[in-house]
């Protein structure tokens, strides 16, 4: 991992609040892509007893900025949608995988999976960034 790399994984370790209030790690940043995980705890539970679609939004959301931040031009959401196809139950260990699908000098389109430990497909998240034109570090 490059120096500019190191700085942008500090910068959102330290700075993404929301992301470490919900336990959030970071285990891979690239350019274009990331990846983060994070374990389901009972206060990530609905009344159903299953993951809050909430809590899964914020993961991919998560991996989301760091993938498109990770080329150092400050990027903000402008578009996300999510589709939830399996359930996660507490105690399971969840990754969000996002990948960069285009990259234009403005605008900027992301896929994220999110992942239980054994493979099944929890969710399927995309989104879209606006480019400001500045360094995020």
């Amino acid at each position: 991992m490059g120096k500019e790399m190191e700085l942008l994984e500090d910068f959102f370790s330290a700075n993404d609040r929301f992301a470490k209030l919900l336990g959030f790690k970071i285990v891979e940043l690239g350019l274009g892509c990331a990846k983060v995980e994070t374990v389901v705890k009972n206060e990530h539970l609905n009344g159903a007893d299953v993951v809050h679609g909430g809590f899964l939004f914020s993961l991919a959301d998560f991996a989301f900025a760091l993938a498109s931040n990770s080329r150092n031009n400050l990027s903000l959401g402008i578009s996300a949608n999510i589709l939830f196809q399996y359930s996660a139950k507490e105690g399971i260990k969840l990754s969000a995988t996002a990948k960069e699908l285009s990259d234009g000098k403005k605008i900027a389109t992301y896929e994220v999976f999110i992942e239980d430990e054994r493979n099944n497909l929890i969710a399927t998240f995309t989104g879209t960034v606006y480019r400001k034109g500045i360094n995020v570090v």
